[in-house]
């Protein structure tokens, strides 16, 4: 057994106490997919994928420009660069969604494009309709 204490702010005193639920029933579900190796990282990569193109498809006016920047980092990270800060302000959602591709990502299997609807044809569409240039066309 482990005795913890901790000086926690009110305002997180919710999330807190979920937290040491979970611990304590033994559910960890994300911590326990993420851990499942690359079967299970895949898996959730797919999931938040089409999460973010969902939310790029139906929602082209409330943040969808930043989800873009975010795909386009990882297909080409030189000419894309992305600002982290892009992304405060997500929903959990979203936020999740990102996550659990970045940590496909990083296992540097197959590029964003190839699991994106047309082989990253709306990858392409996306980034004209957002305006969204190389680094190298800027000037």
């Amino acid at each position: 057994m482990v005795h913890v204490e901790a000086d926690i702010p009110i305002s997180h005193r919710d999330e807190f106490e979920r937290a040491i639920v979970d611990i304590i029933a033994g559910e960890r579900p994300r911590m326990d997919e993420l851990d499942r190796g690359p079967a299970g990282i895949k898996t959730r990569a797919m999931a938040g994928l089409q999460t973010i193109g969902k939310a790029i498809n139906d929602h082209p006016t409330t943040g969808a420009k930043r989800l873009v920047r975010f795909l386009a980092c990882p297909y080409n990270g030189q000419e894309y660069p992305f600002d982290l800060t892009a992304l405060r302000g997500l929903d959990t959602i979203l936020a999740n969604a990102w996550l659990d591709y970045l940590n496909y990502d990083r296992l540097g299997i197959n590029e964003v494009h190839t699991h994106l609807a047309n082989d990253g044809c709306d990858l392409h569409r996306w980034l004209g309709e957002y305006r969204i240039v190389p680094a190298s066309s800027r000037s």
